[in-house]
């Protein structure tokens, strides 16, 4: 009688061992496909969340150039203004410079 309880328990403790591993390399697979699947779904996230800033950054850098080419013009177009005040001036100057010069040669010859 011992001997059968010795034998059921050997039996018993084989059937739990090969129970145990066989369920061990079920839930391993499914273990593995539930680790990648998150992994997967991890790196869409991250890829979107990457595409989301990239569509962001781009619409910044866009107007930041498109406003930055604005100001140019704008300065540009006020140098142009400017320079042609200054020419104007300039060529005022110079006439009246040749007006007095022609008038001290007249009062110098009369």
């Amino acid at each position: 009688m011992a001997a059968d309880r010795g034998s059921g328990f050997f039996a018993g403790l084989i059937i739990g061992a090969v129970a145990g591993g066989a369920l061990a390399l079920l839930l391993a697979h499914d273990v593995r496909d539930l680790i990648v699947g998150k992994a997967r779904e991890a790196g869409n996230v991250a890829r979107d969340a990457g595409e989301d800033v990239r569509e962001k950054v781009g619409g910044i850098a866009s107007r930041w150039q498109s406003e930055l080419s604005e100001l140019y013009r704008k300065g540009k177009d006020v140098l142009d203004q400017a320079r042609g005040t200054v020419t104007a001036s300039v060529e005022e100057a110079r006439a009246e410079i040749d007006r007095l010069k022609e008038e001290l040669r007249r009062a110098a010859d009369a």
